[in-house]
């Protein structure tokens, strides 16, 4: 149900409108009535209509200074301006505060009922689009999540010398390309260059640690090279200086 403040000084018309939202088929339910714009305003923090049916000429605050005020805390809500007052300056300051349609007294059921109509629409719709943003947000994270298991996939089978993009793909159900565009749109590299820091850096440990008890074969084929000279032309080009030379800088330490 859509939740509906009236706001009018004429009890009359507060009481026909809520029988006119009563008997029609739309979801509505009055959830406040105020004979002024301040009572309106305090029912507004208290019940957060999403439908206010509001008078222009009322005692304490007038319509036009409630809107402005209410507007500040409820910006979405959608507001009617149901008047007597035929006058340019009002219409003009309504459509300043985006009201969604400015009736005048007296007002016909047939043209409430159609304006029921109209209110709902705009709302089902509203509701369509955030459910829409709902599910798009809870993709988003589930692909968020994608790219975390494939990071720690990665992380863990580094050494892995068959590991490549094909059997990311197969593995999580996707293709080469989203998985390339993922990583490079979440982690900032596309899975090449994520798994070949991953190595690099398992490498240079390696090179501190081991450097005299391991070739620099044994080196490569620890984190997933099959090649020792293309371990060393990538290691070179990434750091500038070759595996060797790497290693031998802790030599001398």
């Amino acid at each position: 149900m859509f939740k509906v403040l009236i706001a009018d000084d004429e009890p009359k018309i507060r009481k026909g409108l809520k029988q006119w939202i009563e008997e029609s088929s739309y979801k509505f339910q009055v959830v406040a009535e105020a004979k002024n714009g301040k009572e309106a305003l305090e029912y507004t923090i208290k019940a957060s209509p999403e439908l206010f049916l509001v008078d222009i000429n009322m005692p304490m605050m007038n319509g036009l200074d409630f809107i402005s005020q209410m507007k500040k805390i409820s910006p979405n809500s959608i507001v009617v301006i149901i008047t007597g007052y035929d006058d340019f300056q009002y219409a003009h300051k309504a459509i300043k505060f985006n009201v969604f349609d400015y009736l005048l007294k007296p007002v016909s059921k047939n043209e409430f009922n159609n304006l029921l109509r109209k209110v709902t629409e705009t709302l089902g719709n509203r509701a369509d689009e955030a459910e829409v943003m709902e599910v798009t947000t809870e993709k988003n994270a589930a692909y968020s999540s994608m790219i975390r298991s494939v990071k720690d996939y990665i992380d863990d089978h580094f050494d892995d010398s068959q590991l490549d993009l094909s059997h990311i793909a197969q593995l999580f159900d996707t293709s080469k390309s989203y998985i390339s565009k993922r990583m490079k749109q979440e982690l900032g590299k596309s899975f090449v260059e994520y798994l070949t820091d991953i190595r690099l850096e398992k490498a240079k440990k390696i090179l501190e640690n081991h450097h005299a008890r391991m070739t620099m074969y044994h080196v490569s084929t620890r984190v997933g090279y099959t090649s020792q000279h293309y371990f060393s032309r990538v290691f070179k080009k990434t750091y500038g200086i070759s595996p060797m030379e790497y290693r031998n800088k802790f030599n001398k330490l």
